[in-house]
């Protein structure tokens, strides 16, 4: 396992280099599953005026597409999963709902989350790849060599197209273009190059609350769009995505317990971090955020402030603590 850092936050000086207003600029945001990379990612996006790449969901496409073929792992059934990936069109679309809540509560004002909207071959798989079935699934998709070849060369032009919107940043000062892309290896394989490295990591039970939640909260919601449909019914899948309030009701039976998904997410942890291709680890020149009892707001914040430090733009925030 990956020890966190003994500090909520820890700073990487900027390099000379890094200061420069009018470049594209990325921002590399990884960590362990459920740690909080999706959620954080795009309300920094939407701070800084940046384009957004989940790279996670590329994966979840991929499992999706391998289930769909029957070439689950252990199934018996071979197919080139890379190729299937590779002729499908992918594109990550966020959607603006300002009254989405943060995760965790707030204590220093809400921030706004944009909802990803996943298009696989026109279709509309937001949901689909979010099931425990597909949770349990891309792991083994993400560490086979061939599929994170072809899905870096997806990600690097999804970021390249991203890259190219711009506009006035929040608080003052005028952003180049940039992207913001979430993963487990955005800032060593994806972007080593990237001019702000976030690591963003959480206790495996903290992580499994969150996540638990998160399965509620997308049951509920499925079912206020849907009230005609049966109560039997379940909901999606969990994400690294904001907490609904009042979320820590009664999960269906079907759902694993908390403990469970600390489990699970453990053993995410070890596959990730001990597969042969461009394994998680903390990049050396990456900001460390612990953020397991830390608020949503603080983090978004924290890394905003980062990203415009970089840019050679004022500080919006500011937090003398961090």
């Amino acid at each position: 396992m990956l020890s966190r850092a003994c500090g909520v936050l820890r700073r990487a000086a900027a390099p000379a280099s890094q200061l420069l207003p009018r470049r594209a600029f990325t921002v590399a945001i990884d960590g362990p599953a459920a740690s909080g990379k999706s959620s954080t990612a795009r309300a920094v996006a939407h701070e800084l005026g940046f384009g957004y790449i989940d790279s996670g969901s590329i994966y979840r496409c991929a499992a999706l597409l391998a289930l769909r073929a029957g070439a689950v792992p252990g199934s018996g059934e071979r197919s080139d999963v890379a190729g299937l990936v590779g002729r499908a069109s992918i594109d990550i679309r966020t959607r603006l709902s300002p009254d989405h809540p943060a995760p965790g509560g707030t204590d220093t004002g809400r921030v706004v989350v944009p909802d990803v909207q996943v298009l696989l071959d026109g279709e509309d798989v937001s949901q689909a790849i979010r099931t425990p079935e597909i949770n349990r699934l891309v792991a083994a998709i993400a560490s086979d060599s061939a599929v994170r070849d072809t899905v870096l060369r997806i990600q690097q032009a999804l970021a390249g197209a991203a890259e190219t919107k711009s506009g006035a940043a929040p608080g003052g000062g005028s952003a180049p273009g940039g992207v913001v892309m979430d993963g487990r290896d955005i800032g060593t394989t994806v972007f080593p190059g990237a001019e702000l490295k976030i690591y963003l990591d959480a206790s495996a039970m903290a992580r499994a609350i969150r996540r638990w939640d998160e399965m509620n909260r997308q049951m509920k919601d499925a079912k206020a769009k849907a009230p005609a449909a049966s109560p039997e019914a379940g909901g999606a899948g969990g994400q690294d995505g904001p907490r609904a309030e009042g979320a820590a009701g009664q999960a269906p039976a079907e759902y694993p317990s908390v403990e469970s998904i600390a489990r699970e997410l453990e053993e995410r942890d070890y596959a990730d971090i001990n597969r042969k291709h461009s394994p998680l680890r903390i990049a050396s020149d990456a900001v460390v955020i612990d953020n397991t009892s830390m608020t949503f707001e603080r983090q978004v914040h924290a890394i905003v402030d980062l990203a415009r430090e970089r840019m050679g733009l004022p500080r919006k925030y500011d937090d003398d603590d961090l």
